[in-house]
């Protein structure tokens, strides 16, 4: 098995940072290009492509993913290596002539332990040339020494001794003026070297799509077949292999923090990005197992890139982690933390945060019904996504919600925005789905079989046919242990089939009424509003026209709204909302007037809620695991809705409205309860 030697790094050394420069980005095709020209493939020195042959040296290779795939290769400056090749070679021999040639014998010994530049062996494949052996063709050519045609397996033995003496190869010269001599004895061995040197070399592509290249198995014989284009029958046989394994979990690690070396100035990155009480080992825990259960990986075969649950300061996308496959494992762990948003820790973090930290992703309209989050210290914030993605894998959230939704009757189910050339779609049945998959966990109610082959939970959702849709699992191997199956009716299909042959009978729903508290508001409760919750950094959920109403008496806020409403868009973004909240405390009167606003609105729709059960809309919250009633707030205009205030009812009896969402995000909420709706929150009014 070739292995690199010291000499052979010297050697690459010498001939990438001469060819293409030192401190230079260069794509690891050139590289490639470069090494070819020499003669050299990384099979030669034992890897399989060339992005493996460059993660393999270090010591002065620097490798950088971007996005799309391309990977490029920097060549760092080596002292060391540049102090070898000063007293090595022809370099050497000058200055001891510049010296006067004084040199003694105990210092030539002294200084013939430094490595010396080899040019990698060129190692034949014999598996490629195997097939044009017995072709017709070679026979006829040379019929009187149809020995010979194996010739080309002997320049392997003849040279091997060369190689293995590290005299005869210190230098290239030398390495080459054999190669000549042994040319020199064998007229046809040259030719057969050298035809065997160009159609040996492999064409390996780093930048395809990571679900084919992290199928080991099938890329030598591919590599292969692309040598030998005259056969075309190895390379139709393994084209279907990569289509075949579309997550190969099973090359890649399970337990981040048990399996992936992080360095100490990685980890300080991200404990300056992240907020203070973040548990930075149990995110990038939960965050990789999420990644792999919903696709969401990008990168290489040795170089991988997933998100985590925190945004950048603007919210404009999540931080990105990248880890990378050494080849020299370090601490027993085959793959290390490479980047941390692009950063590789030798750097200041780039990204200004606050003290507060970066924002978390939105988990969810559920997340808009609770004015702050509801967790003890050390406990971890309840994220029904995420559960649901850590209890089987899903593969494409788009693929897996539009079979439900085809199944299930026609219903709205994306936020305005999504679908078509929107970000993605299907983000309220999502949401239905996973807090109802949170509930059924809650109550018990997702059923699994007693041989443990399958697992299934009632969706809640209908046919056109009035029948129950399930969610069907099968084991599976490793931390996650069910993998999605797909949707089925009891008894209809091969899903429905193993459903009612494995269970006893089919779970049921998940329910959330329990009481009539839940659907109605009682009379004579007394109603508190948190102001310091509404008109806090939360601020910015309510309408923009009342904003721009209230804050008229206030140059300072009405200049914040205007700023922050440019720079996002027409949205305030965490920071802006931030300002425009300091100003509004900062101004008294300001404050008192649209606390009163918020109570009359609150007050109104309370009143009318208690007239008619049917103005408000239960939702279910499930960091608590409690009914909020969700009211029609009339800020602008008394006779349309323009938001939705969340009641949640106290052990005292009183009302304490805390949060304001969005209609379409209050629809999302109330969804997850029932398919009926009021009529100011109906789909075709809110979507």
């Amino acid at each position: 098995m070739p292995r690199i030697t010291p000499g052979n790094r010297l050697y690459l050394y010498r001939l990438l940072s001469s060819t293409l420069g030192t401190n230079r980005q260069a794509l690891l095709s050139r590289v490639e290009e470069t090494l070819g020209e020499d003669g050299i493939a990384p099979q030669d020195l034992g890897e399989k492509d060339i992005q493996s042959l460059m993660e393999a040296l270090p010591e002065f290779v620097r490798l950088t993913a971007f996005k799309r795939g391309r990977v490029y290769a920097t060549i760092v400056p080596n002292e060391e290596y540049d102090g070898y090749l000063g007293r090595t070679g022809q370099p050497s021999s000058d200055n001891a002539a510049e010296k006067g040639g004084k040199g003694k014998p105990w210092k030539r010994r002294k200084g013939s332990r430094d490595p010396k530049p080899a040019k990698p062996r060129h190692v034949e494949q014999p598996a490629p040339k195997a097939e044009p052996g017995p072709a017709p063709e070679p026979a006829a050519e040379s019929a009187a020494e149809p020995v010979t045609k194996p010739a080309p397996a002997t320049p392997g033995p003849q040279a091997a001794p060369a190689d293995g003496t590290p005299e005869e190869t210190s230098t290239p010269q030398a390495e080459a003026t054999s190669a000549e001599n042994l040319a020199k004895t064998d007229a046809p061995t040259p030719k057969a070297s050298a035809d065997s040197g160009i159609s040996l070399t492999i064409t390996y592509d780093p930048y395809e799509d990571m679900e084919a290249e992290l199928a080991a198995a099938p890329a030598p014989a591919a590599a292969a077949a692309q040598t030998q284009p005259e056969a075309p029958t190895p390379v139709a046989a393994a084209a279907p292999a990569p289509s075949s394994q579309p997550i190969p979990h099973q090359n890649l690690p399970e337990r981040f923090s048990a399996e992936v070396h992080c360095k100490d100035e990685l980890l300080r990155v991200l404990y300056q990005k992240l907020p203070i009480d973040a548990d930075v080992t149990r995110t990038l825990d939960e965050d990789w197992r999420v990644a792999r259960s919903t696709g969401t990986l990008s990168g290489t075969r040795s170089r991988i890139s997933f998100p985590l649950r925190y945004l950048h300061e603007d919210g404009s996308s999540p931080v990105e982690i990248t880890i990378r496959r050494t080849s020299r494992p370090s601490s027993g762990k085959q793959w290390s933390l490479a980047l941390v948003d692009g950063d590789d820790g030798t750097g200041e973090v780039h990204e200004q945060v606050g003290l507060e930290g970066l924002p978390a992703a939105d988990e969810g309209a559920w997340s808009d019904l609770t004015g702050a989050p509801q967790q003890g210290a050390g406990e971890a914030p309840v994220s029904p996504l995420r559960e649901f993605a850590q209890f089987a894998l899903i593969g494409s959230w788009e693929r897996a919600l539009g079979t439900l939704a085809t199944m299930a009757v026609p219903e709205r189910w994306n936020f305005p925005g999504e679908g078509a050339g929107g970000p993605s779609r299907y983000g309220i049945l999502r949401e239905y789905l996973t807090v109802s998959f949170h509930r059924a966990v809650e109550q018990g109610r997702v059923a699994t079989a007693a041989d443990g082959s399958l697992a299934a939970f009632n969706t809640g959702l209908l046919t056109p046919f009035a029948e129950d849709i399930h969610a069907v699992f099968s084991p599976n191997a490793g931390d996650i242990p069910w993998k999605l199956d797909g949707f089925a009716t009891a008894g209809s299909g091969e899903l429905g089939a193993r459903l009612v042959a494995t269970l006893p009978e089919p779970p049921r729903p998940a329910s959330y009424l329990g009481r009539i508290e839940d659907v109605a508001c009682r009379s004579g409760r007394m109603l508190i509003l948190d102001t310091e919750a509404l008109l806090g950094e939360r601020v910015g959920r309510l309408p923009r026209a009342f904003l721009a109403e209230q804050l008229a008496g206030s140059d300072e806020a009405s200049r914040l709204l205007r700023d922050g409403m440019n720079a996002g868009g027409g949205h305030l973004g965490r920071g802006a909302c931030r300002e425009l909240a300091r100003a509004i405390k900062a101004d008294p009167g300001l404050y008192r007037r649209m606390g009163r606003a918020l109570q009359d609105a609150t007050s109104l729709a309370l009143r009318l809620a208690q007239a008619s059960y049917r103005m408000a809309a239960p939702a279910f919250d499930p960091a608590t695991g409690t009914m909020r009633l969700l009211l029609p707030l009339c800020l602008v205009d008394d006779g349309m809705a323009d938001c939705a205030i969340s009641l949640e009812l106290m052990p005292s009896g009183a009302y304490r409205g805390a949060a304001i969402l969005s209609l379409p995000r209050a629809y999302a909420c109330a969804r997850v309860v029932s398919r009926d709706q009021p009529a100011w929150l109906s789909p075709e009014t809110v979507l």
